[in-house]
């Protein structure tokens, strides 16, 4: 399982918080995250070219037979328990589940096109650095609930 991003994370809070729920995930499940470049500066490219240049990184790192999960507020919404069986369900498969969160521009269409599934966390829209927190910790309650562990606090 991963979870693919564009850009760096660049608050604290967020970094700490993104390493405490790796470490947790560490007995249930190896999860690796991956940050790629941004496709370029909004104030000196046109956005068809930053996110050309983000499809381009992101189709450069993904494997054929990867489960792409994409990020959108646009999308499906699911409760904790729905999603622990979404992710039991495609690991059990034996799918390489990769969340996909797009950069400050969003995706491509090719990227879209490319989306296995498609995921909202909230009809709300985060920075990417937030999303990955949010799905992370979201990640780490599917293990917990998927095992029959405690998972409000």
């Amino acid at each position: 399982m991963e979870i693919v991003y564009f850009g760096s994370l660049k608050t604290d809070y967020i970094r700490q918080g993104v390493e405490r729920f790796e470490k947790w995930l560490r007995p249930y499940t190896k999860l690796k995250i991956r940050n790629l470049p941004s496709g370029g500066d909004v104030n000196r490219m046109e956005k068809g070219r930053i996110l050309e240049n983000e499809a381009k990184f992101l189709f450069g790192y993904l494997n054929k037979d990867s489960y792409v999960v994409l990020l959108s507020e646009h999308a499906k919404e699911m409760n904790s328990v729905d999603f622990s069986r979404f992710i039991d369900e495609k690991t059990v498969y034996g799918k390489d589940i990769v969340f996909v969160i797009g950069g400050y521009l969003g995706f491509s269409d090719l990227v879209a096109e490319r989306a296995n599934a498609k995921l909202s966390l909230s009809k709300m829209t985060y920075t990417h650095e937030m999303a990955l927190l949010l799905l992370i910790e979201q990640i780490y309650r599917s293990f917990k609930i998927m095992r029959g562990e405690k998972y409000h606090y």
